[in-house]
């Protein structure tokens, strides 16, 4: 089964993420265990994961993955900043680990105004390999492309292969593959011929093993612009037939999409409706509903080799 799914706010408790995943029918997910632009939070309640663990089994949410704060900064120039980035991090994997995650997603930061990428490169791999040894877990460490904006690290898949090579000793590292950053730093996923030559450049480079999962977001701005700013599927400059062409490549059938498109639950709820109309219906994932206040139904159960609906298809 195709695993689409959104990022999904835990606002009010991590039992919360369940039946806001299930409202946008998603069957991956990925969240937040904290505020993403603060430093201090809570420490997870260990019933609390466990009851979150169960919950995303039994509704078939699938996999799920952590993203780690936007402060975070392993490139930076400030021992400090950095230091402090590493720490959180590994507690980032720590608490990814508690919640069956089957990954931490993060930015690769900046190497500031007249900084070095060189050194960006060999900072970021020396964090990684503090932040694994510090958590003493083994959930992936997933690197997402940039936008290439400023003196952001990330932006080409030549930096981020390299980063990998130099951190053997953070492994697992693995690759998200985020459609409007890498179409913001001019990597041509939204042609057919273009969506071809990065593939094979990720395979070239990194390895498509290491593709974990895509961001699947179309772009405000127009090709190679640098600017980091998503937009509704086929809204964009990417446009829908790129998503068409993507969600549909062999070389990704086999991976999660998940998006991080902006606005309501309502515009979730569109934007599932175009990735699942760009797929066979066939391969479009069954769809739920919800059971009661608070609860779920569970997807239909397969007869032979067909699914029942619980519901009239309407996405």
């Amino acid at each position: 089964m195709r695993r689409l799914g959104f990022h999904v706010s835990i606002a009010g408790g991590l039992l919360n993420l369940v039946p806001r995943a299930l409202a946008r029918h998603c069957t991956t997910v990925q969240m937040f265990t904290s505020s993403p632009s603060q430093w201090g939070r809570a420490a997870l309640d260990p019933s609390e994961a466990i009851a979150l663990r169960r919950a995303l089994r039994e509704a078939d949410i699938r996999p799920h993955f952590v993203h780690a704060i936007y402060l975070l900064n392993l490139a930076s120039p400030d021992r400090t900043l950095r230091r402090r980035s590493v720490f959180h991090l590994a507690e980032e994997l720590q608490r990814a680990a508690l919640l069956g995650a089957a990954g931490v997603v993060f930015h690769l930061g900046s190497v500031g105004a007249g900084g070095s990428p060189r050194q960006g490169v060999r900072r970021l791999a020396q964090a990684l390999q503090g932040a694994r040894q510090r958590s003493q877990v083994s959930v992936p460490l997933i690197l997402e492309n940039g936008a290439g904006a400023g003196h952001t690290m990330g932006g080409s898949l030549e930096q981020i292969a390299e980063i990998m090579a130099l951190a053997p000793e953070a492994e697992p590292l693995r690759l998200c593959l985020d459609t409007a950053h890498a179409f913001a730093a001019g990597l041509p996923v939204h042609t057919e011929e273009g969506l071809e030559e990065v593939l094979s450049s990720v395979q070239r480079t990194i390895g498509l093993r290491r593709l974990r999962l895509i961001h699947a977001n179309d772009s405000r701005y127009p090709f190679a612009a640098h600017h980091d700013r998503h937009q509704h599927l086929g809204q964009g400059y990417l446009g829908r037939e790129a998503f068409r062409r993507l969600v549909n490549h062999p070389r990704l059938k086999r991976l999660p999409f998940i998006m991080e498109t902006p606005g309501t639950e309502a515009d979730d709820k569109r934007n599932m409706r175009t990735l699942r109309r760009l797929l066979p219906p066939e391969e479009r994932p069954p769809l739920r509903r919800p059971a009661h206040a608070g609860g779920w139904a569970r997807p239909a159960a397969p007869v032979g080799r067909k699914t029942v609906s619980l519901r009239r298809e309407k996405l």
